[in-house]
């Protein structure tokens, strides 16, 4: 796990806090030196929930993104439909 991955994890960990370099644990004033995982975090529901409403919107987002497809489809064929029947 290098740093930017690290920094991601403790980005959403109750125990982060802000210095002049950056995010660093309030535990040990540094940055996370953890190999796998970090045996003190502890998630801050506040940023648990802006991750579910993150992954909500990009749901929605797809959905709605795919009815278009079928809608233009749909009319694609209409016209192509109604141009054979001219003919």
């Amino acid at each position: 796990m290098d740093l930017l991955q690290r920094l991601e994890s403790c980005k959403k960990c109750t125990k982060r806090k802000s210095s002049d370099t950056g995010i660093v644990c309030s535990l040990t004033l540094r940055k996370p030196d953890f190999l796998n995982e970090c045996r003190d975090f502890i998630i801050d529901p506040k940023e648990a929930q802006k991750a579910k409403a993150r992954i909500e919107y990009k749901e929605k987002e797809e959905s709605t993104t795919s009815v278009w497809v079928y809608i233009g489809a749909a009319l694609l064929i209409l016209k192509i439909i109604i141009r054979f029947m001219r003919d």
